[in-house]
């Protein structure tokens, strides 16, 4: 994302030329170009988590990995780029923001890494008594990617996951 990659060296990130907007010791926060954010974990100064989240501005749509678009890219979508709903942390499939009803679905790149893209989508909860089976896969709509070390997921949201029963890894390109 916008270059940085997985075990980056804190210090070879810390000069994007991106407005911050918060900083803690193990985490920066950017506003990107197009008025999202890009949040960057570090554990032993490197790079172990990268999240986009969109602000849900028009200009903000097009995330900075993927050819998705924010806001009208669905779960259904996602599933039919993949050929499968990924995995599931089992204790991350659904939640809720403040405003939307959301859930995490992962896919393994097929790389030697150890990398998870992670895409959340989610449903407003104005919305919510809108969605039923027959339309869940539309009315999720993406809001956030997250590339991050599979190891760093496992120990912040745990080793148990569900597996799509068509689960298979995915090219990263």
């Amino acid at each position: 994302m916008l270059g940085v990659e997985l075990f980056d060296s804190r210090e070879s990130v810390e000069d994007l030329n991106l407005p911050v907007v918060a900083k803690e010791p193990g985490i920066i926060k950017y506003r990107t170009n197009n008025g999202n954010d890009l949040s960057l974990t570090f554990e032993n100064d490197k790079v172990v988590y990268m999240e986009n989240d969109w602000l849900h501005q028009p200009e903000g749509s097009k995330p900075l990995f993927s050819d998705f678009t924010f806001g009208k890219t669905s779960i259904g979508d996602i599933r039919k780029k993949f050929g499968s709903n990924g995995f599931l942390y089992s204790n991350r499939s659904f939640s809720s923001t403040d405003t939307h009803l959301v859930t995490f679905n992962c896919f393994e790149f097929d790389t030697d890494k150890n990398e998870v893209l992670v895409t959340i989508t989610g449903v407003p909860i104005a919305e919510k008594d809108q969605v039923n089976k027959n339309n869940i896969s539309e009315k999720l709509k993406l809001l956030a990617i997250i590339i991050a070390d599979k190891k760093y997921l496992d120990k912040i949201w745990g080793e148990e996951k569900v597996f799509d029963e068509n689960y298979k890894k995915i090219n990263p390109n």
